[in-house]
């Protein structure tokens, strides 16, 4: 638990340190308030949120100013962002008040909610306001891992060839750059990002992915094919055949995203690995690799036991949603070869 606390801390540094720096760096348009208020907002939603969806056997009641602060703090930011609504609705020209509604429904976990504040911003500035486009951009990838490698990509480096010392767009083009196979213009982007001395939190990050590419994600990626004796193949996948059942075929729109995600049975945490397809597709037939890993560091090789989850998401929304319909299905790292683990879309997200 502790480990996972300290990994849970630096990243909520580096999530502050990414949304923050930029609205420091400003110069005359600099915006400390917006800064400050994204500073205090944004560890207060990560905890809040983790609270709520943590299945953790806290055996110490908590007590005191800690107890109070925990139970103040979520009532806070949401007041504030209700404020920020209601203020934008009555000046929906206010730029600036809608980036910095992005960011707190991005600090809220509200990613989609997120997109289209930055969006409102985009509109507004005609689609000049980088700030806003890098926005969009990030609550998309939160949204749908996969479209980093499409226009959302795209999008990243058409930020990076306006403004190559872009802060946010060296952190996701370091990002991309690695999607796309392309480690060494990853360490040139984020070597540029330490050039520009971000915050000690960051730079940490920064430098433990450079040490990753210099050194141990190699030689992660060399023992990967030796894996031979499981399901996972020399190709990197796990293969997956996807259908839905007779029952439930009525209740899949054609057009609905199918997400099929890759739990690691043995860690809690976000999905390990994700791909995106049309329901349209469907029954189909995938291989799921470490091309398609959410987590950075992470391999498939080192994976004894998975869930499969294959979800049709009526709403659009990669979020479990009532109506969405999904099958769940379980890999087990086998001795010898086996065929692709089938999963049946069966069952009915409830209300």
């Amino acid at each position: 638990m502790t480990v996972f606390a300290t990994i849970a801390v630096l990243l909520t540094f580096v999530a502050v340190g990414l949304v923050v720096w930029p609205l420091l760096r400003g110069g005359t348009n600099a915006h400390p308030v917006a800064a400050t208020l994204t500073a205090l907002a944004i560890p207060a939603a990560v905890l809040v949120v983790y609270l709520l969806v943590s299945n953790h056997d806290w055996q110490e009641p908590a007590t005191g100013r800690s107890a109070a602060t925990s139970a103040a703090a979520p009532g806070s930011v949401e007041e504030a962002v209700a404020s920020l609504e209601r203020k934008l609705a009555a000046a929906p020209g206010d730029e600036e008040g809608w980036i910095l509604l992005g960011s707190s429904y991005l600090s809220l976990n509200r990613p989609a909610d997120a997109a289209n504040a930055y969006q409102k911003a985009l509109d507004v500035s005609a689609g000049r306001n980088v700030d806003a486009r890098l926005g969009v951009a990030e609550a998309r990838i939160i949204l749908d891992p996969g479209s980093l490698s499409g226009p959302i990509g795209d999008e990243i480096e058409a930020v990076l060839t306006a403004e190559p010392q872009n802060p946010k767009g060296l952190w996701y083009g370091g990002l991309l750059s690695l999607a796309r196979g392309q480690p060494e213009v990853a360490r040139e982007r984020w070597r540029a990002l330490l050039d520009l001395a971000p915050p000690e939190r960051v730079r940490q990050i920064i430098e433990a992915q450079l040490a990753e590419l210099d050194g141990g994600g190699a030689a992660v990626a060399s023992e990967a094919p030796a894996a031979a004796e499981s399901p996972v193949t020399a190709s990197g996948g796990i293969g997956i055949t996807v259908s839905v059942s007779d029952a439930l075929r009525g209740q899949v729109s054609a057009s609905a995203p199918l997400f099929v995600f890759v739990r690691d049975a043995q860690a809690a945490g976000p999905p390990l690995a994700v791909i995106r397809r049309l329901a349209s597709e469907l029954p189909v037939t995938l291989q799921i690799s470490d091309a398609d890993i959410m987590l950075p560091g992470r391999t498939l090789a080192n994976v004894t036991a998975a869930t499969l989850v294959a979800r049709v998401a009526n709403g659009g929304d990669p979020v479990a949603r009532p109506g969405d319909v999904y099958g769940e299905a379980r890999w087990q790292r086998a001795q010898g070869g086996s065929g692709p683990v089938a999963i049946i879309i069966d069952q009915v997200v409830a209300p």
